[in-house]
């Protein structure tokens, strides 16, 4: 399987960098706020992935996209051949939303891709809340939301966020064998 690519988006401030960055094991930690200006694009592997029983290694593009409108003309790009969506708030800002569902219709639905294949990562660095947004919660009630916390949950954060690969790629596996079986019964018929 080729490189899978995530598209990682939010509201601006709401701590995507330090996400991206924790994940691909990029840089320390910084929690100086530095607005990302249009994308960053990360690569990197994450080993020990389940799909159907078997551990894997998988090649990840993380794209860290600004939640900045100014760039909302780059969208587009941004979500071309996306397999993935990762939607974060920050509990500094509880009332985001209006923004994640934008993105939400824009990135998971405009790529036809279905509540399975998002996740929202409620960051909270300062354990300020005592648990996820119920009105963020309730507005995406079929969307997997996680809390998390890069400094003291950062092994729970890659747990979870492995079992979120394992997933989405479990699903794309079994979409891809669907679309097999459907063009091999199209060549027996004819």
């Amino acid at each position: 399987m080729h490189t899978l690519k995530l598209v990682m988006i939010g509201p601006t401030g709401s701590g995507k960098t330090t996400i991206a960055n924790f994940l691909a094991d990029a840089t320390e930690i910084s929690y100086d706020y530095h607005p990302t200006q249009g994308v960053r694009i990360l690569e990197f592997e994450v080993d020990d992935v389940e799909v159907n029983n078997e551990r894997i290694l998988r090649d990840i593009e993380l794209w860290d996209c600004s939640g900045d409108h100014k760039f909302k003309n780059c969208w587009s790009a941004m979500r071309k051949g996306v397999h993935g969506v990762i939607l974060v708030y920050s509990a500094q800002m509880p009332d985001s939303s209006k923004e994640l569902k934008e993105f939400y219709d824009y990135f998971v639905n405009g790529s036809k891709l279905g509540p399975n294949s998002c996740v929202i990562l409620h960051f909270d660095p300062d354990n300020a809340a005592s648990n996820a947004s119920k009105i963020i919660s309730s507005s995406f009630s079929s969307v997997s939301h996680v809390k998390c916390n890069v400094d003291e949950g950062g092994d729970k954060l890659k747990t979870d966020f492995r079992l979120f690969l394992s997933a989405l790629m479990t699903n794309l596996q079994e979409d891809k064998e669907e679309k097999l079986i459907l063009s091999d019964n199209i060549l027996f018929a004819k």
